[in-house]
Parts: C-alpha cells; sequence; structure tokens
C-alpha cells in the first residue's frame, strides 16, 4: 500500500484508485500506449531537478521496481502514474 504521509486526500484518492486498476488489469507496461505507463528513464527526464522521479514516486520499490508499472525502474525516471508528495517536488 502507498505510504501515507504528505499526501492530499486527492491524491490518497487516485493512488488507491491506481492499486485497484492494477489488481484488477494488471501492471502497466513501460510503453506509452493505453496499457503503458508511459515510462522514460532518468537520462530522457527533464524534470530531476525539481524531485519528479521515481526515487520519490510513493509507489517506487528502492530495489529498482514499482508497484504498478512492469520491468526495471530507474530510480531517477518518470512515468505518467506518478504521485510524489509536494515535500519531495522543488517546484
Amino acid at each position: 500500500m502507498v505510504n501515507q504521509l504528505n499526501l492530499a486526500n486527492r491524491e490518497m484518492d487516485q493512488a488507491q484508485a491506481y492499486y485497484e486498476l492494477a489488481a484488477h488489469y494488471g501492471l502497466w507496461n513501460q510503453g506509452p500506449f493505453s496499457d503503458g505507463a508511459h515510462y522514460f528513464g532518468g537520462e530522457d527526464n527533464p524534470f530531476i531537478n525539481e524531485g519528479m522521479m521515481c526515487a520519490n514516486c510513493v509507489f517506487f520499490v528502492p530495489d529498482g521496481r514499482c508497484q504498478l508499472v512492469q520491468g526495471r525502474i530507474d530510480p531517477e525516471g518518470l512515468c505518467k502514474l506518478w504521485i510524489i508528495p509536494d515535500s519531495e517536488l522543488e517546484v
């Protein structure tokens, strides 16, 4: 389950909805289409300096996995499913 610290109610509801979708349909793949998370690695992430990266997302697992997206995940990568607490952002 998602780390509930520092999340707004809207983010908690969004995270719960993503978990339910993953439980029902399976994990998203890394691709750009409807079953994909549009994931990209850190080398392509223009938002790292703002804290927008997988390592700061509530779904990231420190061993290089995501609770929602299939495959290996770069801690400095990002996808369209990110939920990052405001405390981790520098915008």
